[in-house]
């Protein structure tokens, strides 16, 4: 048999073994991702026809990464102590309860508490996803299930980016009088995807009999060294997030305002590297065995950044189109990479702690910069945050390498945590 056949069986028996609340959770995270694919694609542009302008929209975009760093924190100690189930469940119907708030009523302060709540709630969903997949599982099955999380909520995103693209055109052409008109078409299809995002929390009720071990603090002594560690991966995350909500937040504004692209054309688009996404994440991996992660890691991160000062000088729709592929591939095959490298090198005491902190830091920098970026994309165009979020990123490469260059690199650990891919398609 050959290794790529070999390969296909084993993770077909791995599948077969999943745990019935792990099956149950990936349903549910397809339905809460299908919904923030929608909303990726959507919601920039729903406050737009509402006139907001830019620098509003920013402030919108960081209240939601506001909420997801201020409960990162909480949410950790809250499926600790509640149980992951009940706080998975909580962080579901609080983002669909947010999302939908944000467009039934859109008055600034709404919008912008709203936002606080959906980002809260996705908080619960991605810090207590990891503990709950690793206690339903088995170290057999739990690398191939990991997987399936990553996968899945790329797939998730697809789905909810193409919804997005496709349903405003398709409310608009029911035969209605008066006939909707975009703000209302762009309206109900979000209220659509606050729905899937309610209704994510379904599977999980219906595990109402599962019990669930109360997962004791660590007390595990941590050296002065290791906890160093976490010094350059809190800038790491720090400088990605920043330059993450300075682009990502506002790529479908920068199709639609550069190169008039329709919200159909924009949905393609982020379907599209959505796909390359996926498949690089897959291929990530192998390349790694021969390089290291770290070192995959960086040289990816390092050849994405011409695409990003591409996307910041282009003015030919297809050639930013290609470069908006190419660098969401690069990017996004190195942050799984380098999430198991970090919590390879951190020791088992401090991972959670890590897990925490790297989420609050990326958010907190996302909130930051997405504020700013609004006001400097009024002032300067779409090139110059696409060329500040270039120097973050290779800031953050080689933070990164410098800092942990001479550690040695070990196999991924059968029960790491799982990857959460970035909030928006790259």
């Amino acid at each position: 048999m050959s290794p790529w056949r070999a390969a296909w069986a084993d993770y077909r028996q791995a599948v077969g073994r999943f745990s019935r609340p792990a099956r149950h959770y990936l349903l549910g995270e397809l339905l809460a991702w299908t919904a923030l694919g929608i909303f990726q694609v959507l919601f920039n542009l729903f406050l737009v026809e509402r006139h907001f302008q830019p620098g509003f929209i920013g402030r919108a975009v960081s209240f939601h990464g506001l909420g997801l760093a201020l409960a990162a924190l909480p949410a950790g100690l809250l499926a600790e102590r509640w149980g992951r189930r009940r706080a998975l469940i909580l962080g579901a119907l609080l983002d669909g309860t947010g999302l939908a708030l944000r467009v039934t009523m859109p008055v600034p302060a709404l919008i912008l508490a709203s936002g606080l709540v959906s980002g809260a709630g996705q908080a619960l969903l991605a810090i207590a996803a990891a503990p709950f997949l690793t206690e339903h599982s088995t170290p057999h099955e739990r690398t191939h299930l990991f997987s399936a999380f990553f996968a899945n909520s790329l797939i998730a995103g697809v789905i909810g980016n193409l919804l997005g693209g496709w349903l405003p055109g398709a409310v608009r052409a029911l035969p209605l009088s008066p006939r909707p008109d975009a703000a209302l078409a762009y309206r109900v299809t979000l209220l659509f995807g606050a729905a899937l995002a309610l209704l994510a929390a379904t599977p999980l009720m219906r595990l109402g009999d599962l019990k669930e071990e109360r997962i004791e603090n660590s007390r595990d002594q941590v050296s002065r060294e290791d906890r160093r560690k976490l010094v350059p991966i809190t800038f790491n995350a720090l400088c990605i997030g920043m330059g993450a909500g300075l682009v990502i937040p506002f790529m479908n504004l920068y199709f639609a305002t550069r190169f008039h692209s329709t919200s159909g054309q924009i949905g393609v688009m982020f379907s599209i590297a959505q796909v390359s996404t996926a498949i690089a994440a897959l291929l990530g991996p192998v390349i790694a065995r021969r390089f290291g992660k770290l070192r995959t890691a960086t040289i990816s991160e390092v050849l994405s950044l011409p695409f990003l000062v591409t996307l910041g000088a282009e003015r030919r729709l297809a050639v930013a189109a290609g470069a908006f592929w190419i660098r969401a591939s690069l990017m996004q095959a190195a942050a799984p990479l380098l999430q198991a490298f970090v919590m390879e090198s951190l020791p088992a005491a401090l991972r959670a702690r890590g897990s925490s902190l790297i989420n609050m830091v990326w958010n907190v920098g996302w909130a930051i910069s997405a504020t700013l970026a609004g006001a400097v994309i009024e002032r300067f165009g779409y090139a110059v945050p696409f060329y500040i979020t270039a120097l973050l990123y290779g800031t953050a490469a080689a933070i990164m390498f410098f800092a942990f260059r001479r550690e040695p690199e070990v196999h991924a650990a059968a029960d790491a945590a799982p990857l959460q891919p970035e909030p928006a398609p790259e």
